[in-house]
């Protein structure tokens, strides 16, 4: 399903502060596969996930999603690609201040044209499912960090994305939420979809649903 082929990302090139965030990295990710990414901060996972998404362009390689050189896309493919394909749990949520939890969950539906009734029904259950209904209508940007945590997540899964791709997404919850967040991944994958999961959390590791762990060091996997 994604194919990764000797991808090389370079920030800064050719300049004094250049910096290798991932250097000739290939990996095949079958579909329904669970792959956990481990390594430290600067390892580049956050980097790889990124050039799956299609958010960055690798400086150099390839990546192929469902036989599509998304690497390669222009940017408003790249857009259609993730609205219609992917859910991402961004580390630093990404969330719009100005709107309130409700309107920032269901900003990936919006563009489908579905019906508002079916939209609802979607977002409720996912604010339900993460413990973030009673902030319904409260603009994020009053929220705590664990509470925008679990916003970003549920934007993330409304759709019920092919793919899920998700950095550091436990970061900011305590143990019951990591809990939830855990159970709603394995019911994920039980439905097919093909999840991958950066983190340092020793909560992720060696879990029994999980297909494979990649381990990332200096921008190579190790």
């Amino acid at each position: 399903m994604i194919e990764i082929k000797k991808i090389s990302k370079i920030f800064h090139q050719h300049q004094a502060n250049e910096m290798v965030a991932l250097k000739d990295v290939s990996l095949s990710i079958q579909p329904g596969e669970l792959i956990i990414l481990k390594g430290a901060s600067g390892s580049g996972k956050s980097t790889l996930l990124t050039l799956i998404a299609a958010l960055s362009k690798p400086t150099k390689g390839e990546v192929i999603v469902n036989e599509k050189r998304v690497s390669k896309m222009p940017d408003n493919f790249s857009a259609l690609y993730r609205r219609e394909q992917i859910g991402f749990v961004f580390q630093k949520f990404n969330l719009i201040p100005s709107l309130t939890v409700y309107e920032n969950v269901i900003t990936p539906l919006l563009p489908a044209d579905i019906d508002p009734h079916l939209i609802d029904e979607k977002a409720c259950q996912v604010l339900e499912q993460f413990s973030i209904m009673h902030k319904k209508n409260v603009k994020v940007a009053n929220l705590s960090g664990g509470e925008q945590q679990r916003v970003a997540i549920s934007r993330a899964l409304i759709n019920s994305p092919a793919i899920i791709l998700a950095d550091e997404p436990t970061a900011n919850l305590d143990a019951f939420l990591t809990e939830n967040f855990l159970a709603f991944i394995q019911q994920m994958k039980a439905e097919g979809r093909t999840i991958i999961i950066a983190t340092h959390d020793p909560v992720f590791f060696d879990l029994d649903f999980a297909d494979r762990e990649v381990a990332l060091k200096n921008g190579q996997i190790t």
